[in-house]
């Protein structure tokens, strides 16, 4: 891209197909940065911690992973002027584009629901709730609007089913070979139907099918916005910086899968 140093071990994609809609490998790309960013995250050889946060997890004996446990004063109550929160630096390990950049790992707790929450953060016309040095944020270019999380290519939901040779490890599920990795969140129930000749030779089929046990539609509360992938326009007048800042970013949501410790939100 203009501007950009060529290096020769980085690939530049085009996210859009030029006519409002994504491009092919966009999907994949946004799986990967998803995948990227959550062991990024995970990571605890990433992370250093700041002098009050390393002080208050010797104190409470916590891991890196542990969730401070609402309650106490000095991990916050979650209200609107509650500003505590644990807090990170690092640095990422590659040496490609933007790796210079320092990175920041928050942990705190909000007094919301996550998909109350993930709403706040997806939505452009809310910026300013939370963000007081905001002048505004636009949806330059919508990628998917999240409206069918079946079928959504960046909802992460989209089973690749097997067609064909059946492979060792799958199984049939309606009429369908796929992996017996695929099934995950759902039951395979399998029945037999029993079938007479005129011979009274008995043959015996084995039918599979897909039932589901994901809480996902049986009332659990879902935000709008998973699956929504869309490139906005970021514009902020942070004080005593004379110069707007101006950001363009690709933004994404979609639920957290079962490896990931489900019931919540990656963006």
């Amino acid at each position: 891209p203009p501007g950009v140093q060529f290096h020769f071990d980085e690939n530049w994609i085009c996210v859009d197909d030029g006519r409002g809609g994504h491009s092919p490998i966009a999907p994949q790309a946004v799986d990967a940065l998803v995948a990227m960013g959550y062991r990024a995250a995970c990571d605890p050889m990433m992370w250093t911690p700041t002098a009050k946060t390393r002080k208050y997890m010797t104190e409470k004996n916590l891991r890196f992973d542990d969730i401070p446990i609402p309650g106490p004063l000095e991990e916050g109550e979650g209200k609107a002027g509650d500003s505590s929160c644990l807090c990170w630096s690092g640095k990422f390990s590659h040496k490609y584009h933007g790796h210079e950049i320092p990175a920041t790992r928050s942990q705190g707790i909000i007094n919301m629901s996550a998909e109350d929450l993930v709403d706040l953060l997806m939505d452009s016309t809310r910026v300013k709730e939370y963000n007081k040095t905001s002048k505004g944020r636009s949806d330059e270019l919508v990628l998917s609007d999240g409206t069918n999380l079946e079928t959504c290519p960046f909802s992460g939901r989209r089973k690749k089913k097997l067609t064909g040779v059946v492979m060792e490890g799958s199984i049939v599920v309606d009429g369908v070979a796929v992996l017996e990795s695929e099934t995950d969140g759902s039951d395979v129930e399998q029945e037999e139907e029993h079938v007479f000749d005129d011979s009274g030779n008995r043959t015996v089929r084995t039918l599979s099918s897909r039932v589901s046990n994901s809480t996902a539609g049986k009332g659990r509360k879902m935000s709008k916005f998973e699956g929504v992938t869309k490139i906005v326009r970021t514009k902020n007048k942070p004080p005593l910086v004379r110069k707007l800042l101006e950001f363009v970013t690709l933004l994404h949501c979609r639920a957290l899968s079962d490896e990931q410790g489900g019931d919540g939100y990656i963006i």
